[in-house]
């Protein structure tokens, strides 16, 4: 059972299997919630989630907010977005061995099902030699999942957020650039920041070709003095919007608007400066560095947080539960045979 359950605002939750476990019990677990609360809209939180819901949406009994299904699967697919992203002059990372390593690993498709071990939700890594390049790639192919080696690309994390409508017209956008990672490439600390206009532009052509619609976040490697890399494209809801709701753009209500036919609620500019700060991931790197811990808590000071919201305390205390008991786990003496 996910974070969202425990917030103040959720009235209701469903239980539903995994589409990577179990595809038909998925569909037929959200139609079953739709009936039960008579809802509009269904949102898909993950990809596989996402494209689960496209495939079924005829049969959801609500909105799927998205575009034409084979355009949905075009934008999941790393290769077919990587030649779109070439068609309107974005630049992509270049292809690799794993004998070229310093090199990004990575799956075709983020989502798979292992046959001995239930689901998976795969992501890109970062491999530093040849050695952990090639198991990366074995791994990959060991549960089904098709694998793409790419030259590491130095530089900022720069990711735009658009919502676009029906005929993929950017209605809103906003920028942020992080300013520390977490271990596994998320952002640690970012701050939104003025749009690049050359940037927007390209974004804009890259969804008007993928004929996307709804809220699309897109990230960019930016090495100093360079021009931006597409590394990554989430068309859905992202570990870091918050960020956007704290600086004036509320992405859910807009793109909900669009898709129910309602009118927009207010967009306003968003706010340059507005800072994020995924807390837990950035003191752990504090300590495991031994350095930069009053930092850590200085910046969490003030910064806008995914699950720690004190008007919504119920998913950071339950995430805080988690944390302790892993760490208790952790500090227990092994069981002894």
């Amino acid at each position: 059972m996910g974070f969202a359950s425990s917030s103040r605002y959720a009235t209701a939750w469903h239980e539903v299997p995994p589409p990577e476990e179990d595809a038909s019990g998925f569909v037929t677990g959200v139609r079953r919630a739709v009936e039960a609360g008579g809802y509009e809209l269904v949102f898909g939180a993950g990809d596989g989630e996402v494209l689960a819901l496209s495939a079924a949406r005829e049969n959801l009994g609500a909105l799927f907010p998205h575009g034409p299904h084979a355009d949905v699967v075009r934008a999941f697919d790393k290769v077919a977005l990587a030649e779109a992203a070439q068609r309107v002059g974005l630049a992509v990372p270049q292809s690799a061995t794993p004998e070229e390593a310093p090199v990004v690993v990575k799956p075709r498709q983020t989502t798979v099902h292992d046959p001995q071990g239930g689901p998976l939700r795969l992501r890109a890594e970062v491999k530093d030699t040849p050695e952990e390049a090639e198991a990366r790639v074995e791994y990959l192919e060991s549960v089904g999942a098709d694998p793409l080696v790419q030259r590491y690309v130095e530089g900022d994390l720069v990711a735009e957020v658009v919502v676009t409508d029906r005929e993929s017209r950017v209605v809103a956008a906003i920028q942020q650039r992080a300013s520390s990672m977490t271990p596994r490439g998320g952002t640690a600390r970012g701050e939104t920041e003025a749009l690049d206009p050359n940037l927007a532009e390209g974004v804009a052509a890259l969804l008007a070709d993928l004929n996307w619609f709804g809220v699309a976040q897109l990230q960019f490697q930016v090495p100093p003095g360079g021009e931006p890399v597409l590394i990554d494209f989430n068309g859905r809801f992202y570990g870091s919007m918050s960020l956007a709701l704290a600086a004036g753009l509320n992405l859910p209500a807009i793109w909900a608007a669009l898709a129910t036919d309602r009118p927009l609620p207010v967009i306003e500019t968003p706010r340059i400066g507005v800072r994020y700060h995924w807390f837990e991931s950035d003191l752990r790197r504090a300590v495991t560095e031994r350095k930069g811990i009053l930092g850590t808590l200085r910046y969490a000071l003030g910064a806008r947080h995914g699950l720690w919201d004190g008007r919504d305390p119920g998913p950071g205390l339950r995430h805080a539960g988690r944390l302790a008991a892993r760490a208790l786990r952790r500090a227990s003496p092994a069981k002894r045979s």
